[in-house]
This record gives C-alpha cells, sequence and structure tokens, in this order.
C-alpha cells in the first residue's frame, strides 16, 4: 500500500472532535541524543477510577545524533493515555504507545539498526494544567528483530505538550 494512501486514511479517521496537541521534547541515551516535534490526536474514551482513559495516535519526527552522525525517525503511534482527577487544577496523568517508525539511514555512530523500518515505542509520566502538559518518558526505536544486527536506540527526556 502507498504510504501517502495509509497516512491519509490514518490522518482523516481521527474524529473531528479529539484534543489535538503539538508536542516537543528531547532526550538521551546510549550516547545519543534526540529532539522532537509531532502533532497528536487524543480521543477520550472512558471513565474510569477516578480519572478518564483516552486513546490517539501521534504522529512526529525526531532527530537523532550522535558525535558527529545522524539520522531522521518519522513515526505513526497509537497512544493510550490515563488521566486522574477532574478537570480542575494539576492532572497526573501515564501514557504508553507503540507503533510504525522509518529512519533516514540504518545506523547511528557504531550502532546497527539493520532496516529502515522501525518500531517506536514509548511510556511515560506527566501533569497536565487545562491546555498545558509535561512529561518524563522513555523511547525505544528497534526493528523488533526482523533483521539483525538490531542494536536499537533508548532514550530518556521530558516533552511538553499544548492543547488547541
Amino acid at each position: 500500500m502507498n504510504k501517502r494512501i495509509l497516512l491519509s486514511f490514518v490522518l482523516l479517521s481521527v474524529p473531528a472532535y479529539a484534543e489535538v496537541g503539538v508536542v516537543v521534547g528531547a532526550g538521551s541515551g546510549d550516547g545519543a541524543d534526540r529532539y522532537t516535534l509531532g502533532v497528536e490526536w487524543m480521543e477520550n474514551w472512558r471513565s474510569l477510577g477516578a480519572g478518564q482513559l483516552a486513546y490517539g495516535v501521534g504522529f512526529d519526527s525526531s532527530y537523532w545524533e550522535l558525535d558527529d552522525d545522524d539520522l531522521v525517525q518519522l513515526s505513526l503511534v497509537p497512544t493510550l493515555r490515563y488521566l486522574s482527577g477532574d478537570n480542575q487544577g494539576f492532572r497526573p496523568f501515564v501514557f504508553l504507545g507503540v507503533g510504525p517508525a522509518w529512519i533516514s539511514d540504518t545506523r547511528l555512530g557504531r550502532r546497527q539498526l539493520s532496516s529502515q523500518f522501525q518500531f517506536s515505542s514509548r511510556a511515560g509520566v506527566g501533569v497536565a494544567l487545562e491546555q498545558h502538559s509535561l512529561a518524563l518518558e522513555g523511547w525505544h526505536l528497534s526493528n523488533g528483530g526482523i533483521k539483525q544486527p538490531n542494536d536499537g536506540l533508548s532514550s530518556w527526556g521530558v516533552s511538553y505538550r499544548y492543547n488547541f
């Protein structure tokens, strides 16, 4: 299937009333630095305990650099988020997501990623206040063992999200 058709289908299938946000983040790990810019759509799904469970999808671009080497990552990541509390004040949340990614190069420094097709996984904890949120997150980029060697990349970092 054509990548543009798939991306168009995913973007058009997101409900128009979903929460839309812009995400910026940065992190480091495995000797590499990561800088990220993305767009995320989240839709409240159901009440759960004292909070709200939401699902969504994020599209982001990350720039990884290690020594004098770099690569670009494009990801489409379905995400689940649990936001506790009511709509007033600080609201803690947790999230996790896994989805396909494409990378511009199959190596970064001495790390061999072997294929341009990868999986991007992430999980984090954060706090939201009105339209703003700040999170601590862990990222992992790997081809899931579909081709060897599969050194992968992991990073820890922070992200800021603004909801429109």
